[in-house]
């Protein structure tokens, strides 16, 4: 029993409780799970594996789709409220780029909650229309991180600029311990903003795909989603944990 009782209440095991007691924790693992189902069902059926895996990763990646569809009915409101919110950003370039990310993440999931609809017979559409709203969501979504990644590279420029002014010395002993305060948050900033930057510059790889910008097939396509989502689920740990700058 000492030996049950320790790997119960062994810290990984509670870390990874608190983390998976979020919605967004949730979501971004079953979201990996759901790419790395696509990949695998692309990668068994060029290699010739039985139609029935092939069916058995699809049916997984459809089923944990429509799972995280559910959970995020609600969320355009959220978006919506960080709208609202991104009016009192004072820098014009932030504050329209903000703008217009949660405005386009808001229409997104908002088509995406008419798709789950749709698909569970909650309220069937005609074909036609069914595919208009996935369309219309694949171009929301695709709207909302090109914003992102405008916002990013603004930031990216703002940071490396501040960057070279603090990299001075300071004669004054005392300025130069805030100088080095400074430098090390830049720094943490600049992380965070690269991050960002290289997940949005992967994801939206996915509606553009969906939107016939691109041919690259689902083996990639499943890929992608996989790393984007473990990046995605590090930032939530980060956030939840306090183990580091996340970014959103």
């Amino acid at each position: 029993m000492t030996v049950v009782h320790q790997l119960v209440l062994h810290p990984a095991i509670t870390a990874s409780l608190k983390v998976g007691s979020t919605t967004v924790g949730r979501d971004k693992l079953y979201r990996a799970i759901q790419y790395f189902a696509r990949f695998l069902a692309f990668y068994c059926l060029r290699k010739g594996y039985s139609n029935e895996t092939v069916a058995r990763l699809a049916a997984l990646k459809s089923t944990l789709g429509m799972s995280r569809k559910l959970m995020r009915i609600g969320k355009p409101l959220e978006h919506a409220q960080a709208a609202v919110k991104a009016l009192d950003v004072s820098d014009p370039v932030l504050k329209f780029t903000a703008l217009g990310r949660q405005l386009g993440y808001a229409g997104y999931l908002f088509n995406d909650m008419l798709v789950w609809a749709h698909s569970t017979k909650v309220r069937p559409l005609a074909p036609v229309k069914f595919n208009t709203i996935q369309r219309r969501a694949a171009k929301l979504w695709f709207t909302g991180i090109a914003f992102s990644l405008v916002s990013s590279i603004y930031k990216l420029v703002g940071l490396r600029k501040r960057q070279q002014i603090v990299s001075r010395p300071r004669g004054d002993a005392e300025k130069e311990i805030e100088r080095k305060i400074e430098v090390r948050n830049i720094n943490a900033q600049l992380k965070a903003v690269q991050t960002q930057l290289l997940q949005d510059s992967l994801d939206i790889l996915i509606p553009s795909g969906t939107l016939g910008y691109h041919h690259l097939d689902d083996g990639v396509l499943g890929l992608v989603g996989t790393v984007t989502s473990i990046m995605g689920l590090r930032s939530q740990i980060n956030k939840v944990l306090g183990t580091g700058i996340a970014s959103k």
